[in-house]
């Protein structure tokens, strides 16, 4: 089996642009090409700025002679890449045929990876011809900071392909989760869309509003979870207590199959959160970008700090 050492990425948006850096600095030759000249030519200044960043906050790349080299076309990634990694948009049409553009990839046994949010990886697999080769990630946004990676196993991807996928993980610094079953939402999406119906069920029925619903959501469990999961927790607090509770409470909570009718009301009305201004906040008086600041650079202290604690309790 030949070491990977050149890595084609297809697609240029915010996910392609941050797995280039990534790779990049990892010591890797990246391929980028995206269907969009004017995608392509943004590349550039946007690789600039997110190495910028990451030298600023985290340091410097930990692996010298990485590359990243804009393609005219699928072609070069198809003549040299070890693998393919798909980042164009959530549409299984796309990927289904973006994966046969690379015959000679699949003859060589190149690795196919994509990345979504929660489309099945087995359909991809059979429509696309490679589901021997193919595996799913989910890398969680901001991609360049997040440091894990659901990597899931697809009806017809054998252990060696995930095994391979892993080690290719944990070689840019992220830490890989095997999800080994390939359910519509994987993990972490799962868990996060049964918080988010719950939040929005609390809001439309007038009982709390979007500022105190993030506020218990932030102050309360989710500033224990980096240090105490949710399956741990349950056995601090006893399963019998669990058992007890979920008795009378979970039958009150959210339980619609669809989306909601207050989220369905929002949306026809135009408002789809900062892309139009308004959505649970109005963001014409408040900056989504000092938000997204804020969040990135708590990210890094936070990581830099379970890093040092681990560190103690070795």
């Amino acid at each position: 089996m030949q070491p990977i050492r050149h890595v084609g990425i297809c697609g240029v948006g915010q996910m392609g642009a941050a797995a280039a850096v990534c790779f990049k600095r990892s010591g890797y030759q990246v391929l980028v090409w995206d269907h969009s000249e004017e995608q392509l030519a943004a590349l550039k200044p946007t690789v600039s700025a997110l190495e910028s960043w990451l030298d600023q906050h985290i340091g410097p790349a930990p692996h010298e002679g990485g590359s990243i080299q804009p393609q005219a076309s699928p072609s070069s990634i198809d003549e040299q890449a070890d693998v393919v990694l798909d980042c164009i948009a959530e549409d299984m049409a796309q990927k289904v045929d973006l994966f046969k553009r690379f015959p000679r990839c699949r003859n060589r046994g190149a690795l196919f990876i994509t990345t979504t949010s929660g489309l099945s990886i087995s359909e991809m697999g059979r429509r696309s011809g490679c589901g021997h080769l193919l595996a799913g990630t989910h890398f969680w946004n901001p991609p360049h900071l997040m440091p894990l990676v659901e990597v899931i196993r697809g009806q017809d991807t054998p252990d060696p392909i995930i095994d391979r996928v892993c080690e290719l993980v944990k070689s840019i610094g992220k830490t890989p989760v095997r999800v080994n079953r390939d359910v519509p939402g994987f993990i972490g999406n799962r868990l996060l869309h049964a918080l988010w119906r719950e939040a929005i069920n609390l809001v439309e029925k007038g009982i709390a509003t979007p500022e105190d619903v993030d506020l218990v959501a932030r102050l309360t469990f989710g500033l224990r979870m980096p240090a105490v999961g949710p399956l741990e927790n349950m056995d601090l607090v006893g399963l019998d207590l669990i058992e007890k509770i979920h008795q009378y409470l979970l039958a009150d909570l959210a339980d619609n199959h669809g989306p909601s009718a207050y989220l369905t009301h929002s949306v026809r009305q135009g408002h789809l959160g900062v892309k139009s201004g308004q959505g649970f906040y109005d963001w014409w008086s408040r900056s989504a970008e000092e938000l997204i600041q804020k969040r990135d650079i708590q990210i890094v202290h936070q990581l830099a700090f379970l890093n040092e604690l681990e560190g103690t309790l070795r």
